[in-house]
């Protein structure tokens, strides 16, 4: 038990190399801003800007994190009340868990792991129904 706890530890306080995604911010009618960041900053532009008001492309570059250090950093570049409002007041639990599902490579978070394997289970159901 007490080396997985240490593994975490050694896992955590490293930088580690995670996907990144553009996000095009349109802050006002004659200002567009293109920014990448990691996929779960995507989520605090949002709040700020409006979801209507940011556009996200995936990337095939990669970003370079320090997981442990990811919730300071957003604190430092938004403010720790618009953090704790999309991420909870949690003091970086949540995102940590983001943050380490990220970092598992080869592996799709896990809403999209699920919504994949619903696809994949459910194709005749779909087929030529329109969602939106």
């Amino acid at each position: 038990m007490q080396n997985n706890q240490i593994s975490h530890k050694e896992l955590v306080h490293s930088d580690y190399q995670i996907r990144e995604v553009e996000a095009v911010v349109r802050r006002d009618a004659f200002t567009t801003i293109h920014v990448h960041v990691p996929p779960y900053e995507t989520n605090i532009l949002r709040n700020l800007f409006g979801r209507e008001n940011v556009t996200v492309f995936e990337r095939p570059n990669k970003t370079t994190i320090t997981p442990e250090q990811e919730y300071d950093r957003l604190c430092a570049k938004y403010g720790h009340e618009v953090v704790a409002k999309v991420f909870g007041e949690d003091d970086g639990d949540r995102l940590m868990e983001i943050v380490e599902g990220l970092m598992k490579e080869g592996q799709l978070p896990a809403q999209e792991k699920a919504l994949e394997g619903t696809l994949a289970q459910e194709p005749s159901e779909t087929k030529g129904a329109k969602k939106r």
